[in-house]
């Protein structure tokens, strides 16, 4: 495993050395430009307003590499050629798994720190009144995050059988969970009594459709970096900063670990004769499509008041995304009853949602 390992490290120098001068690039440019903060003097009076520390910028740096990452890493296990070498060396499908997700790591987190200190660097040179040691908390906060992420955007990936398959799968496991609190929940407030003596104003109307961008898989990031943005600005932590906090990081932590353990149960159960071939998975499109179709159909509200059509183009999309799905217009039997199934589904959760809400 050790040789495996070195040459996967000398295998990855040359997109390590491109991440790591185009995330440097960034950081700098983006540090060096932005407007931080200003000042507004007041006769012998001045006041002195934070605008960006940059964390964002910082965030979606991190958030793109585990992105990427994961589909360069894995993307062997989709071309037959490539999945026969990588399978036939004297290493086990788990620890190939480990050397694969270690390389990773290296490629996401080298360019990211790399960026984040120069980042960090341009601002200190700057004249500010920052806190920058919720620099370093961020940081610290950021890698555990990113860990997460970059496992979950694995393991989804490699439920594929090529890269485009992939790809979408990546984008709609994405979406779901936020989608269906959102077509479920869009419109409901979370306090449906009394309100107590005392509720934040902004709380009092919290609805589910504010809890569904926190459960965005890159939310989490997003999250904090609001958080540490206003430690580094030395201001008080609002409790609006903390609600998205309490809602995304466990579901980020969870998400995390079940990541991880599947990727490695899975790994022995991986085939080179899959390589190329139809994404049958559970975690793939025999799921994603008939969930997507229950949702899409949720959100035409009014099927009975001139919303039929919207409704109708749900369904055949649906009905087109199976024929793609087996790449021809012969489809399985347990694709017909699935996708009835799915569209009756639909239909009834408009109506509950309509009537109910």
């Amino acid at each position: 495993m050790k040789r495996t390992l070195v040459y996967e490290l000398k295998r990855n120098l040359l997109p390590l050395v491109i991440f790591c001068a185009v995330a440097a690039a960034v950081s700098v440019v983006y540090t060096s430009t932005t407007t931080l903060s200003y000042t507004n003097e007041f006769g012998a009076y001045y006041e002195y307003s934070p605008i960006d520390s940059c964390l964002g910028a910082f965030a979606a740096v991190l958030c793109v590499l585990a992105t990427i990452v994961p589909v360069m890493q894995f993307s062997y296990r989709m071309k037959q050629r490539s999945a026969d070498l990588w399978y036939s060396l004297p290493v086990g499908r788990k620890k190939l798994t480990l050397v694969r997700v270690l390389g990773g790591l290296v490629l996401v987190f080298a360019p990211y720190t790399l960026a984040y200190w120069l980042g960090v660097a341009c601002i200190a040179l700057q004249e500010t009144q920052f806190l920058f040691v919720h620099y370093l908390s961020f940081y610290a906060v950021s890698v555990v995050l990113g860990v997460g992420l970059f496992g979950v955007n694995c393991f989804l990936f490699t439920r594929a059988n090529t890269v485009e398959d992939g790809i979408v799968f990546l984008v709609l496991w994405a979406c779901l969970l936020p989608l269906a609190v959102l077509v479920c929940l869009g419109n409901v407030r979370l306090i449906t009594i009394d309100v107590p003596e005392g509720t934040p104003e902004y709380l009092a109307h919290y609805r589910g459709m504010d809890i569904a961008a926190y459960l965005f898989p890159y939310s989490p990031t997003a999250a904090m970096s609001g958080l540490f943005e206003a430690l580094i600005f030395r201001e008080e932590v609002s409790e609006a900063l903390l609600i998205p906090v309490w809602f995304a990081i466990p579901v980020c932590l969870l998400e995390g670990v079940g990541a991880y353990v599947g990727l490695f149960v899975r790994a022995d159960r991986d085939r080179a004769e899959n390589a190329g071939q139809v994404s049958s998975s559970w975690l793939g499109y025999r799921v994603l499509i008939p969930v997507y179709i229950v949702l899409l159909l949720g959100t035409v509200g009014d099927l009975l008041d001139g919303e039929i059509l919207m409704g109708v183009l749900v369904a055949v999309i649906g009905a087109a995304l199976y024929f793609a799905y087996r790449r021809s217009f012969r489809v399985k039997k347990e694709d017909v009853i699935c996708y009835a199934v799915s569209v009756a589904l639909g239909i009834a959760l408009a109506l509950i949602l309509h009537y109910c809400t």
